[in-house]
């Protein structure tokens, strides 16, 4: 597979530009924020000053349970056992990468999982050496391979150390022959990462989309508007926080409007936004911002009947967490207390 002509690379980018918008319509954008993994590229450079906390929620992300309290047990088994061997870890953590991997090899008894997490240990320390990988982007690749060359035999994926620097050695030749500029490296990732995967949708709606937040990293520090009066916003709760982040997107809209539906403001704050990654945390913030709890009153809704339906469902301990989407064609407008210009 290295040694890819350019007509059968070329051949590839095609397949992959046909589906990508299908794909990344159902990849779980708020699983694999981007901006963890930035801080984290910094941090693990250095093995010895990370904290037992950072390694648990680094492999979190990557076996996609990012602010989840709950992982799959094999997941849970295989960052136990890196946290304890983390001690051990360090004196052969400025050797070759090989030796790296192979440390991890025979630390982590479950190889199927471990593999994984071993190639997400080697990316962060040398992002330079190793791309993002795990057996979803590996299958992904194979595949389109299998596809593009016209071939039925299903090459095995053997979980070895040369499979790391095959696929980094194909993922990078694919990136320049994509017409996204910046963009290629993670439309790529991210596609293949969700193509890999592609066979789980079968349990999803076919009507299911993913959105990737505008706004994914929020902080009322300095907070100026020149449409809206981001001082009446005076909470500090998620819902307030997707309140100030949706006055942020229409800020930039073109032909700016107040009148929307509730389906519409959702879709302008979907989950992940300003890092709210955690669905029953983002949720519940939906469900008080169309409600009156604790004084809110960011909507008027046309139906008089919803901000007390919203605002009974805000208080109770066992609420409808989707009460938003059944409501989604109702009429609402931005109160004009927040507006700068009626």
């Amino acid at each position: 597979m290295n040694t890819l002509s350019e007509k059968q690379k070329r051949a590839v980018a095609i397949i992959i530009q046909e589906r990508i918008d299908e794909h990344l319509g159902r990849f779980p954008y708020a699983r694999y924020p981007v901006e963890p993994l930035e801080g984290w590229h910094k941090i693990f450079c250095d093995p010895a000053s990370v904290p037992p906390e950072t390694i648990k929620k680094a492999l979190g992300w990557h076996f996609g349970g990012w602010q989840r309290q709950s992982l799959p047990s094999a997941v849970s088994r295989t960052i136990a056992t890196i946290l304890k061997a983390w001690p051990e870890f360090l004196p052969v953590a400025s050797s070759e990468p090989q030796e790296l991997f192979r440390f991890w090899q025979g630390q982590l008894p479950d190889w199927s999982t471990g593999f994984s997490a071993a190639a997400f240990l080697l990316h962060l320390q040398r992002p330079n050496d190793f791309e993002l990988v795990d057996r979803h982007r590996m299958e992904a690749i194979r595949d389109l391979l299998q596809e593009s060359l016209h071939s039925e035999n299903e090459a095995s994926l053997s979980l070895e150390f040369t499979d790391l620097e095959e696929y980094t050695s194909i993922f990078r030749s694919f990136i320049p022959k994509l017409p996204y500029k910046d963009d290629s490296r993670i439309k790529l990732d991210r596609f293949l990462k969700a193509y890999g995967n592609r066979h789980a949708y079968k349990q999803v709606s076919p009507d299911f989309r993913t959105t990737e937040p505008t706004i994914r990293t929020f902080t009322w520090d300095g907070l100026t508007s020149e449409r809206f009066r981001m001082e009446q916003i005076v909470g500090r709760a998620n819902c307030d926080v997707l309140f100030a982040c949706l006055l942020l997107s229409l800020e930039a809209e073109k032909d700016p409007t107040i009148k929307f539906t509730v389906g519409e403001i959702a879709d302008y704050i979907p989950l992940g936004t300003a890092g709210i990654c955690n669905s029953a945390s983002y949720h519940y913030a939906m469900i008080a911002l169309f409600g009156g709890q604790r004084g809110r009153d960011y909507f008027k809704l046309d139906s008089p009947l919803l901000r007390p339906l919203f605002t009974e469902q805000a208080n109770q301990s066992t609420r409808d967490m989707k009460l938003y989407l059944k409501h989604a064609e109702e009429s609402l407008i931005i109160n004009s207390k927040y507006l700068i210009k009626v």
